[in-house]
């Protein structure tokens, strides 16, 4: 060991912060402003999903109209050729259909209107920008973290726009990292500790004071953090 401190490549796959998506190369970070308020969402590749037309939806389209044309339609073999036809006919009703959702109710129209920028995500990899690919590593450790998923610590849920205002280049990427840092030792240590959200630690002895409890110690820097993060 030579006492360099090393971070491992995360696994590719759903991850409890959204806008913060793993991949094999390494992550996908969004802008939260992309889907907040909107219909959309973002799946475990990296795209921007309507949360009301469900791919099984335009499928569902496809192979009902395949269906249709090979039942109503065709008799002996020409209900194969009925079939292909009716299948290319729910094909261009499905395209149809998303491109009239992504017309009335497109996030990336939204988002340029709000902001004037069309950028709302970014590829980050250890290769190409290692500094910033540790931070998301970073943010990638706070939201796995049992301490994040229970609102713990970040109950105000800025995790997300902190990490985006680094990686856009909006902030101070020292800044956001030593915030960052002591957001992942804080979750870290609570998830070590176990406590439960809400339950007070009995004392071991009684007329103890409490303050000294590490559970007690940790929230209070918790709360520190909260106060950093909703002025950062």
């Amino acid at each position: 060991m030579n006492g360099t401190r090393t971070m491992e490549r995360p696994a590719a796959g759903r991850h409890p912060l959204q806008t913060l998506v793993r991949t094999r190369r390494g992550f996908v970070v969004f802008d939260p402003r992309i889907v907040e308020g909107t219909h959309y969402s973002i799946d475990d590749h990296g795209a921007l999903v309507h949360d009301r037309v469900p791919a099984g939806a335009t499928l569902g389209v496809v192979v009902a109209a395949g269906a249709a044309g090979a039942l109503f339609l065709g008799d002996g073999w020409w209900k194969l050729a009925w079939l292909v036809a009716g299948l290319l006919v729910g094909a261009v009703l499905a395209a149809l259909l998303l491109a009239i959702v992504d017309l009335v109710d497109s996030p990336e129209r939204r988002y340029r209107k709000l902001t004037g920028s069309r950028r709302f995500s970014r590829n980050v990899t250890d290769t190409t920008d290692p500094s910033t690919w540790q931070l998301c590593v970073l943010g990638s450790r706070v939201a796995d973290s049992r301490a994040w998923r229970t609102g713990l610590i970040d109950p105000d849920r800025l995790l997300g726009p902190l990490l985006w205002s680094a990686v856009s280049g909006d902030d101070s990427g020292e800044t956001v990292r030593d915030t960052l840092t002591e957001l992942a030792d804080v979750a870290t240590e609570l998830d070590a500790t176990g406590p439960v959200p809400g339950r007070r630690r009995p004392s071991t002895v009684t007329g103890q004071d409490d303050t000294l409890d590490p559970v007690v110690v940790l929230r209070a820097r918790a709360d520190a953090l909260r106060d950093r993060l909703r002025c950062a």
